[in-house]
């Protein structure tokens, strides 16, 4: 009886290391676009501007997002995204006094039949369509002119933190595209808060 087929302890041991380094190999692979297909949002800049007694706000925000929330987006899921705002008077010796809060909220649907992207402002009504998802995602990262606060609400000689942070939420679909739901949480974000102080 031949003995080719016999492996030692030593032989079995390593063939079981290598097939485990291997296997790390394509594990850690397959995890790698995981990692690097994360929703990522950052206010870039902010600001208020007084225009006949009211306080108005700019702001840019960036948002990246992964090619499969993209492609979700194509195939119904809706994608929310919504602009907390919080202006607190600034108190030397006690917690600041919170003044307002505000939030203004858009959704984003691509729209099969007429093949464009819908882009509407859920406070307001207003909707816009686009013809590209590039275009509609350019649109919601930019605030423009949006009323914050009337002016006769501050306190002249008191100074006001402003800020702002956008959240993302891509959690919504049509029944039929229920299976969306199992992957819209990892691309949900929010933003860190974006601080200044207005001074009266």
């Amino acid at each position: 009886m031949s003995n080719s087929h016999r492996y030692s302890v030593r032989e079995v041991l390593q063939r079981l290391q290598r097939g485990a380094s291997l296997l790390l190999c394509i594990l850690t692979t397959l995890a790698a676009p995981v990692v690097l297909a994360e929703t990522r949002l950052a206010v870039r800049e902010a600001s208020l501007s007084l225009d006949e007694g009211v306080y108005e706000l700019d702001a840019r925000l960036d948002l990246n997002l992964p090619v499969d929330a993209r492609k979700a987006i194509d195939s119904g899921l809706t994608l929310r995204l919504d602009y907390e705002v919080r202006i607190s008077r600034v108190r030397h010796y006690l917690p600041d006094d919170g003044v307002a809060e505000l939030v203004q909220s858009y959704e984003l649907v691509y729209h099969a039949l007429s093949q464009r992207y819908l882009l509407r402002h859920l406070n307001s009504g207003v909707q816009q369509d686009f013809g590209s998802l590039d275009g509609a995602l350019e649109r919601l990262q930019l605030v423009r002119g949006l009323p914050v606060i009337d002016a006769a609400l501050l306190e002249n000689g008191s100074t006001y933190e402003i800020s702002i942070r956008g959240v993302l939420d891509m959690g919504t679909a049509p029944a039929v595209f229920g299976w969306l739901r199992f992957w819209a949480d990892d691309w949900n974000a929010a933003s860190d808060w974006y601080s200044w102080t207005l001074p009266r």
